[in-house]
């Protein structure tokens, strides 16, 4: 109201005399003669559009950031990170202390693919300076098509190996860890803040509990990089579509051509397919909850000029990557696996849909049920899915509408679970891509899309409130019971006998109690934070999944790898094999040595020729595996190549062989003492406890 429309204060006289009546004058009103409707009208307009916004940049999120920025650059400066390599002291022991470069926590022999296999390719990579081509890991440009440090534009996508470029492998190691633990954090709760209208308490705890879910803890955390891609193509797009000046338009547009890029060349479609599609669901789903026609429409000639320009950019990156790896991309994609891998659904869970409500109890990487496979694979997300879906019936019946972007999300998680559970037929398995994406892979996206639609559901609590009568109660809350011990019984009858029945009364009670307030029936302040924080402390132990450690000692001090990285020194071009334990073999790829054994990626069908000429056995070794060499000697040079696991090889060779010299293979090492026959064409180098080390005579 301006002044001129103010009513002047009543004017009191000075305090009167004793016994006067005090004399109050009282101003007249000015009489408002402006037409009121038509600015009212205007100012409700205009409250309405400032009261849509996108992500508030507030004192508490602008905390939140510094925080895990701080995180990041203290624990990679420290070198400090989470990866298991510390099994090493364990897993070929040299005398050190069995805790070196252990800082907290205990490293899992189960997460091979980390510390046997990623680690040592960094630094394989690392010690060869970033090459495409490395045999040591595999056939033709391996680390342009898997995911390495590499030096090619394509490292522009992969923020995670950039501290390897700037500071070296160590500090390198580090980062990679943190930035995609502690930027996923940031970009996962600025994607909850969007989709929840900024809810901050809840948004950080869903990034939470998601980020540190089973479902990625045990698995090290590599879908990360998916996710936080992932992310922020869904906040950049949305940001693009709303924006409504051109700065915005365009600082927008170059996160997303990055994030794009970075999301397309993580090259794992097993996860990109269904996770893709969870981003446009999620993407139609916000436009359609949130639609603001003026702000859609602003400056559209930019919008789609910047989405013009940025496919154009991304086209000719994807063009040039094509045309570099192009027979990289060839060779995997015919491979048995997983190349050839083709898939119509229906296998459903590794453990089953509820495993997870007692997973976190009474599980470990040494404790699970046998034929669950192994805790890693086991390992998923909380659902409250069949909760949700019947209040979601409830709030629909009694307020006639429901939240857009809510029943898009459940209708993805309902679509995949049919998928997994029933399959499609092969025809629309291979129209939507998701013939790809094994059911073991594709649980990971459902699960994360089930933790999306929870913290979607809690925000939508928040804001409706309905009262239903006491036989709807009644019945919703038997509901839950009713299902809490079908999640039970599944759970004892999945697990053949590995759980007991009063081994699951404190968790059901637990879970029960948390879907019982997921329930209208109950009304009260703050009550979806009440969950959240639950789901934290629930969520809490899984930071124990991964071990603290600092620096990479457990392999670099090793009195093996040093002593393998001096004899490179004096001859890198020189091929080495290990003749025996696979453990072995993998440590020595971690110098960075251009070895026959250890894990191939791809195949490298250049070696594999000359040992296999005719290709009679190329069905063992086309694929990604585990190659295992060992001694055979039959007095005709034969060579031995069979597939004895579900991805990995064994090859029998002559250490003496014309094709190993062929191949330009100087260094042998053995897990043993060999025998004479085998060590006849060579001398001993070295002798480290039971591993021996020999040259080749010529």
């Amino acid at each position: 109201m301006s002044k001129s429309s103010k009513k002047k204060p009543a004017s009191i006289s000075p305090k009167p005399k004793t016994g006067e009546t005090p004399a109050v004058e009282v101003s007249k009103p000015i009489p408002d003669t402006r037409t009121k409707p038509a600015p009212l009208v205007a100012e409700r307009a205009d409250r309405k559009r400032t009261e849509f916004e996108l992500i508030r940049f507030d004192t508490r999120l602008k905390w939140f950031l510094g925080i895990c920025l701080g995180f990041f650059l203290l624990f990679t400066v420290t070198k400090i990170h989470f990866s298991s390599i510390p099994i090493w002291n364990q897993i070929i022991p040299d005398g050190s202390d069995q805790r070196r470069g252990l800082m907290a926590g205990t490293p899992k022999q189960i997460r091979m693919d980390e510390w046997a296999i990623l680690a040592p390719f960094m630094l394989s990579q690392a010690h060869q300076n970033y090459p495409l081509e490395n045999p040591a890991i595999g056939g033709e440009k391996v680390a342009l098509v898997g995911y390495f440090p590499i030096k090619h534009f394509v490292s522009v996508f992969r923020p995670d190996y950039w501290g390897f470029y700037a500071f070296g492998p160590e500090i390198g190691f580090a980062w990679r860890w943190n930035f995609i633990l502690f930027f996923s954090l940031i970009a996962v709760t600025l994607t909850f803040l969007l989709l929840t209208r900024n809810n901050f308490w809840l948004s950080v705890i869903g990034a939470f509990w998601l980020i540190f879910s089973p479902g990625l803890a045990w698995w090290s955390f590599f879908f990360l990089t998916s996710i936080l891609a992932g992310c922020l193509l869904l906040t950049s797009s949305i940001y693009i579509f709303y924006a409504r000046n051109v700065k915005t338009i365009l600082g927008w547009g170059a996160v997303f051509l990055w994030s794009f890029g970075a999301y397309a060349l993580t090259l794992y479609p097993p996860y990109q397919v269904p996770m893709g599609y969870l981003l446009v669901f999620l993407l139609i789903g916000f436009v359609w909850r949130d639609y603001r026609k003026d702000w859609l429409l602003a400056k559209v000639p930019y919008k789609l000029g910047v989405f013009a320009l940025v496919f154009a950019i991304l086209g000719a990156v994807f063009y040039l990557y094509y045309l570099d790896a192009k027979s990289t991309i060839d060779v995997m994609s015919n491979t048995v696996y997983p190349g050839k891998r083709s898939e119509t659904g229906g296998t459903g869970f590794i453990a089953n849909w509820f495993s997870e409500y007692y997973a976190g109890w009474l599980l470990s990487d040494q404790k699970f049920p046998k034929h669950w496979l192994n805790i890693c694979e086991l390992s998923h997300f909380i659902t409250f899915t069949p909760t949700i879906l019947a209040c979601t019936v409830v709030f629909f019946w009694r307020l006639r509408k429901i939240d857009p972007l809510l029943l898009i999300i459940l209708t993805y998680v309902l679509v995949l679970l049919v998928w997994m559970e029933v399959g499609f037929p092969a025809f629309l398995a291979k129209a939507t891509l998701l013939d790809v994406s094994p059911t073991r892979r594709t649980q990971i996206p459902f699960g994360i899309a089930n933790v999306v639609l929870a913290v979607l559901y809690l925000d939508y609590l928040r804001n409706h409130k309905v009262k239903v009568g006491t036989a709807l109660s009644v019945a919703l809350s038997i509901g839950v019971v009713v299902f809490m011990i079908y999640a039970a019984w599944l759970n004892i009858s999945t697990s053949q006998g590995f759980y007991k029945a009063h081994q699951l009364f404190v968790p059901t009670l637990f879970f029960m109690a948390l879907n019982f307030l997921l329930l209208p029936v109950t009304n009260f302040r703050y009550k979806e934070l009440v969950v959240g924080v639950a789901l934290v402390l629930f969520t809490l132990p899984n930071l124990k999944i991964n071990p603290l450690a600092k620096g990479l000692a457990p392999i670099t001090e090793h009195t093996l790898y040093k002593k393998i990285r001096e004899l490179y020194q004096k001859e890198p071009d020189a091929r080495w094999v290990v003749l025996g334990s696979q453990y072995i073999a993998y440590l020595v790829t971690a110098t960075g040595v251009n070895q026959l054994s250890g894990v191939k990626n791809q195949p490298d069908f250049k070696t594999m020729r000359v040992l296999d000429p005719t290709a009679k056995r190329d069905s063992a070794y086309n694929r990604y595996a585990h190659a295992v060499y060992n001694t055979y000697i039959d007095g005709k040079d034969s060579t031995v190549i069979q597939s004895n696991f579900e991805d990995g090889y064994f090859v029998g060779v002559d250490p003496c062989s014309p094709k190993l010299k062929k191949l330009n293979v100087k260094y042998f090492i053995f897990d043993r003492t060999p025998q004479a026959v085998e060590i006849r064409c060579m001398k001993l180098v070295e002798k480290l406890g039971s591993i021996e080390i020999y040259r080749s005579n010529e």
